[in-house]
């Protein structure tokens, strides 16, 4: 069994309800992501005016919340970046072997996550299409924007089969933290 995808009833209540609220989280910033543009008149792109439902929609994202930005990045940025895999051992991951900087034990159940110096922990990227956690530290340049280290549950073989890519396509989802500046 891929241990990516545990099936639900294999699950705990704990570990579902968990799943859900993530998973629920991460659909609600999506939808939020519209924001309207300084100067927009309300007219659409060839100058017409625009439906009822459309003029309530770009009402609506006008009052959407301001996006927060850290180190340079702001949430709904698209930005190309370099991955690399790391394992649950002690050969990838060092004195930290079982557990993220951040305290999340590496098992099939931690969820994909992801090594970063760059963004605060609980900040959610997308790698092209795959949701991830920024719950991990580390070395290897880590520390500049746009490079990534994948946790690989499959362990050490796996993470060096998937080697190293670079131009992988990074969606800043959600930055965390309460005091944010660049």
């Amino acid at each position: 069994m891929d241990s990516w995808n545990l099936k639900w009833r294999d699950l705990g209540k704990k570990e579902r309800a968990v799943r859900v609220a993530g998973i629920t989280w991460v659909l609600l910033l999506f939808l939020a992501g519209g924001v309207r543009l300084p100067g927009d008149s309300g007219y659409g792109p060839t100058g017409t005016q625009l439906t009822e439902t459309e003029a309530a929609r770009t009402s609506a994202a006008s009052t959407a919340p301001a996006r927060r930005s850290y180190n340079g990045v702001t949430e709904g940025d698209i930005i190309t970046g370099e991955l690399t895999f790391y394992c649950r051992d002690a050969c990838c991951n060092g004195s930290w072997a079982g557990t993220t900087a951040d305290g999340t034990v590496l098992d099939d159940t931690a969820g994909p996550i992801a090594s970063a110096n760059w963004l605060p922990f609980g900040s959610v990227v997308a790698v092209d299409g795959v949701v991830y956690r920024i719950a991990d530290r580390g070395g290897s340049g880590l520390d500049r924007v746009g490079r990534l280290d994948i946790y690989e549950p499959a362990g050490h073989e796996a993470a060096l089969a998937r080697g190293r890519v670079k131009g992988a396509r990074i969606e800043i989802i959600y930055i965390a933290g309460k005091e944010l500046s660049e």
